[in-house]
């Protein structure tokens, strides 16, 4: 006769706690935010896919088709997770970073089927910066598509 032992958890018991604890894992404060700059100027929204990043008019964004933003303007980027219900990507995860040369990074929230959406709220061309890039930081399905979003900053006066 086997003994069952009623007070250890069950395997199943164990996947549901583990789920539960990622996505609680995954709600957490954005790392920058429209108090951080002030009231947003601009929104712009960011598809985000295995195939890459697109545009409000599914334009792929990239080295030859940039995002442009206006200097002086307090811009809100809105990153939307945008993978197809029958993509093996369904499952990934994204973060995205955005970065210039003159120090400035800041990354979004963790973009998944249960958190599609995520922003991040800057000035563009504070201190100068002309461009930034975005990109994921998660190894993911896709990523070598979604390493190269180009962002100019048109307008800037030195």
């Amino acid at each position: 006769m086997a003994f069952i032992d009623r007070n250890r958890p069950t395997p199943r018991i164990l996947a549901l706690a583990v789920i539960l604890a990622y996505a609680l894992l995954s709600l957490h404060v954005p790392f920058a935010s429209a108090s951080d700059h002030g009231k947003p100027e601009l929104e712009i929204t960011v598809r985000v896919n295995q195939k890459g990043f697109f545009d409000e008019k599914n334009k792929l964004l990239g080295p030859s088709h940039p995002l442009k933003l206006p200097a002086g303007k307090v811009v809100k980027l809105t990153f939307v997770f945008d993978e197809d219900i029958n993509s093996l990507a369904i499952g990934d995860v994204h973060q995205i970073a955005v970065v210039s040369d003159g120090g400035f990074s800041v990354e979004t929230e963790k973009l998944w089927l249960l958190h599609k959406k995520s922003s991040v709220t800057f000035e563009a061309g504070e201190h100068g910066r002309t461009r930034y890039r975005a990109y994921c930081t998660l190894d993911c399905i896709g990523m070598e598509r979604l390493n190269n979003l180009a962002i100019e900053v048109v307008g800037h006066h030195d």
